[in-house]
C-alpha cells in the first residue's frame, strides 16, 4: 500500500500525484464524512470500492499495530 500526502493550494484545490491519477482516471467520485474521504473512479462498481476499503482499513490497523509496537517501552 502507498501512503501520498495532498496539498490545497492557494485557490483551495487538491492536486493527486500523477500515480494516483493514472491509476483512477480522469472521473472520480468522492464520499465524504467530517474527517475522512474515499475517491474512487467514477466507473467502480460499490462492491469494489467496499473490498477494497476492507483492504485499506486492514493496512490501516497493521500501520497503527506497528506504531504501537515502536512507541512501546521494550
Amino acid at each position: 500500500m502507498v501512503k501520498f500526502q495532498v496539498k490545497a493550494n492557494s485557490s483551495g484545490q487538491y492536486y493527486f500525484p500523477k500515480e494516483v491519477r493514472a491509476e483512477l482516471g480522469d472521473k472520480l467520485t468522492l464520499v465524504c464524512n467530517a474527517k475522512a474521504a474515499v475517491v474512487f473512479s467514477d466507473d467502480t462498481s460499490l462492491v469494489t470500492v467496499l473490498e477494497s476499503i476492507e483492504i485499506i482499513t486492514m493496512d490501516l490497523k497493521h500501520r497503527l499495530q506497528i506504531q504501537k509496537e515502536t512507541k512501546s517501552p521494550s
